[in-house]
């Protein structure tokens, strides 16, 4: 009676986590760069139960008797398929194409990745995005201030401004980045990656993806999957409710038999 009031309180919790994935993903539907979330479910131990008074045969070493004692969350991993491009017309909206992430800088300096390109520009005329941490760039002019200038962002991330005589002014180039192993990656909130090392950084302009002025990557979450593994989770948790509940009573029956 323990084991399965242990193994349905282990299912209770591991499909608990799986719904506030499902919940998270459901809320950045429209959230910009986003990369969908998935839960990977793995068993508990299996105890090996005695075979008493059943002769060990070879079959039976090989292929001994076990009982579960059920599952959990193994593992959180991002879905980095590509999204969706949106035209915004937005000259500050700019969209990967293929592989890759934006860097922005961290406020201790450290690079981080993200593939939302909603970029504005500070009180300084730099690049930034919408929490106002700074585009990484290889700046070919210093503090160079884009307010009020014609910016144009060609595929390799090369930005230039049209001055007021005509003549066009190469300002620096953003850089794309990219890591050999993307599992390595940690999600720290506000659409923002982490490498494990900014040694594992790697600059992948002219590489692997290029870059859309005027576009936004849209969410990869499919709404409709989302919304299939709600109904197959709640089935789920429903099932393990009711397995404990069963439990619970033949509990109380076994409690009544030994007075």
């Amino acid at each position: 009676m323990n084991r399965i009031l242990h193994t349905g309180r282990t299912g209770l919790d591991s499909i608990q986590k799986k719904m506030d994935v499902i919940a998270h993903n459901i809320a950045n539907d429209q959230t910009d760069g986003y990369k969908s979330l998935n839960a990977h479910f793995g068993d508990l131990v299996y105890d090996r139960l005695a075979n008493r008074g059943i002769p060990q045969t070879e079959a039976a070493r090989e292929k001994p008797v076990e009982i579960g004692n059920g599952n959990r969350i193994k593992d959180l991993s991002h879905s980095f398929e590509q999204g969706v491009l949106r035209e915004t017309s937005n000259p500050l909206d700019l969209a990967i194409e293929g592989r890759g992430f934006f860097g922005i800088q961290g406020r201790n300096g450290e690079i981080l990745l993200t593939r939302d390109g909603a970029f504005s520009l500070d009180a300084e005329g730099r690049l930034a995005d919408s929490a106002g941490n700074y585009v990484v760039m290889d700046m070919y002019v210093q503090n160079a201030d884009l307010s009020g200038q014609e910016i144009s962002i060609d595929e390799r991330g090369l930005v230039t401004v049209t001055g007021q005589a005509g003549q066009t002014i190469e300002i620096g180039r953003i850089l794309l980045f990219d890591v050999n192993d993307k599992a390595s990656l940690s999600s720290i909130g506000d659409n923002y990656f982490s490498p494990a090392s900014q040694d594992d950084l790697l600059i992948v302009n002219d590489q692997t993806g290029i870059i859309r002025q005027g576009f936004l990557e849209s969410s990869s979450v499919d709404l409709v999957k989302e919304l299939t593994e709600m109904l197959i989770t709640q089935r789920a948790y429903s099932i393990n409710t009711r397995s404990i509940h069963a439990a619970d009573e033949m509990w109380s029956m076994v409690n009544q038999l030994r007075r």
